[in-house]
């Protein structure tokens, strides 16, 4: 199993593809049939352009978004990445309308790979945080 290359692709899953929105890669990083479990959406989002559709209608929340990839490191078919994103939420995200306000918010995810390429995502990301700072729900004090 090539982890390291798993690694490099994780990351530029986040970093290039989500964080810089060039979707063009999404052939060569994600597998058709990849399924993302996202706290984001009730159901598994499934297949490749799914996916993509999922990540661009959160993207478009934050046309100003970066993708950080803070560590990465893979054992065989899995591989863990820390990532941080920061943007403004200047356009709709899911029906929220733009709040003008700066995020940034962490999440960690899991990946599955099937030769070279993402199968299965397992995203966990500070939800909660993320709707604090756009004031969709107060915080405390």
């Amino acid at each position: 199993m090539n982890t390291n290359g798993n690694t490099a692709t994780g990351r530029s899953f986040f970093e290039d593809m989500l964080g810089k929105g060039n979707w063009d890669l999404a052939e060569e990083i994600l597998a058709p049939d990849i399924v993302m479990h996202h706290p984001s959406s009730p159901q598994p989002v499934a297949g490749a352009n799914n996916v993509v559709s999922f990540l661009g209608a959160f993207r478009a929340g934050f046309p100003d978004m970066a993708m950080k990839v803070e560590f990465a490191f893979g054992d065989g078919q899995m591989v863990a990445v820390r990532w941080r994103m920061s943007g403004t939420h200047t356009e709709t995200l899911f029906g929220i309308p733009p709040s003008g306000k700066s995020v940034n918010v962490a999440g960690i995810s899991l990946l599955r790979f099937t030769k070279g390429k993402v199968v299965e995502d397992w995203v966990s990301e500070d939800s909660l945080g993320l709707m604090q700072q756009i004031g969709v729900i107060p915080t405390m004090g």
